[in-house]
């Protein structure tokens, strides 16, 4: 005795904890990539629907890639650049509509939401995604490089020159 295959009971008494505790971490994974790719999406788009539509793309590809991941302590920082260039690449596609919309379905957001996304949809992507990498997600100028892939005086530029189009705006409109 002993020496055939394990019991088929023992097996999947030691394997359904392992296979819980997998799918436990992923659905965490997921929520946490869904909150960080829909408020930044939604800075760089001004589109409710668009920027959930990213945000699960996102969601999906940190499922997919999150082995890849070296150190679990970027997790955020990587979830920030793969939400941003989504954002701007969907940005790009719809480039002669970029317009701010407003979907009946979706719940309509606070007005202070509805302003600032107003105010923010001239701006270049790159622009908006660096404003709401700064102003939604508190960031500094190092992750926000990271996650744009350029260096922190471009970031630094993106963020003023953003800042300045944002007061002639609002010059503008008194």
């Amino acid at each position: 005795m002993g020496h055939g295959p394990p019991h088929p009971i023992r097996v999947i008494a030691v394997a359904l904890p392992r296979a819980k505790a997998r799918a436990d971490a992923r659905t965490e994974l997921a929520a946490r990539a869904l909150a960080i790719a829909r408020s930044t999406a939604l800075g760089v788009l001004g589109d409710h629907a668009a920027a959930e539509d990213v945000a699960q793309e996102v969601a999906i590809v940190a499922i997919q890639r999150a082995r890849q991941l070296r150190d679990p302590a970027k997790l955020d920082a990587w979830l920030h650049k793969v939400a941003v260039r989504k954002a701007i690449d969907e940005a790009r596609k719809h480039k002669p509509t970029v317009e701010l919309q407003h979907h009946h379905e979706q719940p309509q957001p606070d007005p202070a939401t509805s302003e600032a996304l107003d105010l923010l949809a001239p701006l270049a992507p790159r622009q908006r995604a660096a404003l709401t990498l700064r102003y939604v997600h508190d960031l500094p100028d190092d992750a926000i490089a990271t996650a744009l892939g350029c260096r922190p005086a471009t970031v630094r530029s993106l963020l003023s020159r953003g800042r300045e189009a944002l007061r002639e705006t609002l010059e503008t409109e008194r």
